[in-house]
């Protein structure tokens, strides 16, 4: 299996990694997969990006995060409810007829930058299943949170796709409000117990490729927003159960309003954000000009403008990784 990485917009980063695979079963079947992706996509702003993203001919669209923005702390959710009937109707009528998965950040949670302490989260993860369309048999409908796996088989290669849930058990930050420094205190959690035991043993099954969707980054450690470094343990004990894995490992993640590409021995994470509500110019410029973003495993810039990811898995076992701007270059 080859797995090609590709930046286009304004960066271009090519980079081919070989990897040996064996076959294993698997629940689904494909001879090849398109997998779309992207997260901050907002119901109050128009989405023109749909366009580029139905010329991908895709076979599913993951969202991973703020896939509305209904942030309510009113008891009812009625701001959260009129999200998501507002953006029902700005999605494009093409992407109902594709696989459809989905994890949550903040915004759609119910409380930006919240996490176990939101007090609406067991209406919150309902009216996320309804809208999502969860079946009534999921875990997800008996379980706190909304992480979740799937096995698919695309030609030879068993493929394991896994959705974190970094809201429901996450425990408080440091700081009330940005900037965010990373927590000394060991006894907190991003995943609380019950999906770290979920995780553990899901990472033990076999694959040629692990898929991980994040809400929030992994790899990113220079930066004061939210991102799996604030718990540097937890993000550690993340790490090395990825660096045992034998099988190429990428990371999808969301969340900043910005895109960019790391790398970190066998494991690739891809940052795609925003669908829809890009950092503005001015703001942009003078962050730059003052904390312009390094990090030690970013390859290349960040890039700001509108964006979304496409994977694809191809006949001859090519994996091919891209970010793609709003018009689809």
């Amino acid at each position: 299996m080859n797995l090609i990485l590709r930046m286009h917009i304004h960066i271009l980063i090519s980079i081919l990694l070989c990897f040996s695979v064996t076959t294993i079963s698997a629940n689904t079947n494909y001879d090849s997969y398109v997998l779309g992706f992207g997260s901050c996509i907002t119901e109050k702003r128009d989405q023109p990006i749909w366009s580029a993203i139905e010329k991908e001919d895709i076979n599913e669209f993951f969202f991973m995060g703020d896939n509305v923005y209904g942030d309510s702390e009113d008891g009812l959710l009625q701001e959260m409810k009129a999200s998501y009937e507002k953006q029902r109707v700005l999605f494009p009528e093409w992407l109902f007829k594709k696989k459809l998965n989905a994890i949550w950040d903040d915004h759609d949670y119910g409380k930006n930058d919240g996490g176990a302490e939101y007090p609406l989260k067991k209406e919150a993860q309902k009216l996320f299943l309804e809208f999502w369309n969860v079946k009534k048999d999921d875990p997800r409908h008996n379980r706190d949170g909304i992480y979740f796996s799937e096995k698919l088989k695309i030609g030879d290669l068993s493929v394991n796709l896994i959705g974190l849930d970094t809201r429901y058990h996450r425990s408080p930050l440091d700081q009330s409000d940005k900037p965010y420094y990373p927590t000394q205190d060991k006894s907190k959690t991003i995943l609380g117990v019950e999906q770290w035991e979920w995780l553990e043993n899901e990472l033990l099954k076999e694959n040629d490729l692990l898929i991980i969707v994040s809400s929030i980054q992994v790899l990113a450690t220079n930066h004061v927003f939210e991102k799996w470094h604030n718990f540097p343990h937890e993000r550690e004990r993340l790490l090395k159960l990825l660096e045992n894995i034998t099988s190429p490992v990428i990371i999808l993640s969301g969340d900043r309003h910005k895109a960019g590409l790391y790398k970190s021995k066998n494991i690739i994470e891809m940052t795609s954000s925003s669908m829809n509500k890009p950092i503005s110019r001015p703001f942009r410029f003078i962050w730059d000009l003052l904390f312009k973003e390094t990090d030690d495993l970013l390859e290349g810039d960040m890039y700001y403008g509108e964006n979304y990811g496409v994977l694809t898995i191809g006949e001859n076992q090519n994996v091919i990784l891209e970010l793609k701007g709003i018009d689809g270059e």
